[in-house]
């Protein structure tokens, strides 16, 4: 009886200190999503994570028409359909980068939920359109930035929501 106890109670406090919500991206659009993917903490700010840049790109991209990318934690973050193999994170402490599935990133992800996205649309030649500050006004808040909940642009529009415990992040053509 006491090892069944001492199990249900390691159980809940595992997931108590876990990455919260996972991130679901839908990306409707025809354009490329190039910019800063950022978790960070819901009370104070640090830590602060940015997701790294994922090949072939030179910033995190989400490519047009790709949707159903989810991201359970950050330490899960490279098995997703578009891998993020590695985190910057910044800490009062000064900044380190992290692979994805280094010891470390367990602790950060229990210490973090997903904050924002800013991001510029792109077309298929590479022409930049319209600027996003998509996510959580609140927890991006605590880290210094400012983010929309929905933003209207002149090729596209973005959504950041939550339904039963997933957050979404959709962009669609606009318009």
């Amino acid at each position: 009886m006491k090892k069944l106890i001492v199990s249900a109670l390691l159980f809940c406090g595992v997931f108590s200190f876990a990455q919260s919500t996972p991130l679901m991206i839908n990306n409707y659009s025809k354009l490329r999503l190039e910019g800063r993917l950022m978790a960070c903490s819901k009370t104070n700010g640090y830590p602060v994570a940015f997701a790294a840049p994922n090949p072939p790109y030179g910033t995190y991209t989400v490519p047009p028409l790709t949707t159903d990318v989810e991201y359970i934690t950050l330490n899960t973050s490279g098995l997703s359909s578009l891998p993020i193999l590695k985190w910057y994170v910044t800490t009062a402490g000064g900044s380190t980068a992290y692979n994805y599935n280094d010891p470390a990133m367990a602790g950060i992800s229990s210490s973090v939920e997903w904050a924002m996205y800013h991001f510029v649309t792109k077309d298929d030649q590479g022409n930049g359109a319209d600027t996003f500050i998509i996510g959580n006004p609140i927890v991006s808040n605590m880290a210094g930035f400012s983010a929309n909940l929905y933003q209207l642009g002149t090729t596209a529009e973005a959504e950041w929501f939550s339904i039963s415990g997933i957050i979404y992040l959709q962009v669609y053509d606009y318009p």
